[in-house]
């Protein structure tokens, strides 16, 4: 037998089927699948894009400073501590709609003084339910004692 002349094939099996357009075909099986996997994936991250999931909460901290005039009484001085916490509550869940927690401390100064008077710890929903400031207050005790009123 001659190695350099391949054997006739059959009249039944063509060329084309051995191999001609295998590669062909596997290729676009291979492209349609890439296709549809990076598809489904991008439609798999399409709500996390559109809304950011809710664990991005988080909680804001504001410090607010009031400064006691001469004359105020320690009463007065802690009803104005407690019109600036709520407005600062208030302009922290407005300001950032991720916000879920607002921690606002008032802190006053008196003749070079800087006491802290309260603390406001409130949730969003917490602050929807009850937007009172003395509810959700803690009052320092010592305050008054510090800044010598």
């Amino acid at each position: 037998m001659d190695k350099s002349c391949p054997t006739p094939l059959p009249a039944t099996i063509s060329p084309h089927r051995l191999g001609g357009s295998k590669p062909r075909r596997l290729w676009r099986r291979m492209g349609w699948g890439l296709l549809l996997l990076v598809g489904t994936g991008s439609l798999w991250s399409l709500p996390t894009a559109i809304a950011p999931p809710a664990a991005i909460a988080y909680t804001t901290r504001l410090n607010l400073f009031l400064t006691r005039s001469d004359q105020e009484s320690f009463e007065a001085l802690l009803r104005r501590a407690e019109i600036t916490a709520r407005a600062g509550v208030q302009r922290s869940f407005d300001a950032d709609i991720l916000a879920s927690t607002a921690v606002i401390t008032v802190v006053a100064d008196s003749q070079g003084i800087t006491v802290p008077l309260l603390t406001v710890e409130v949730s969003r929903a917490e602050w929807r339910a009850r937007p009172d400031v003395e509810y959700w207050a803690r009052y320092y005790e010592a305050a008054k004692a510090l800044l010598a009123l």
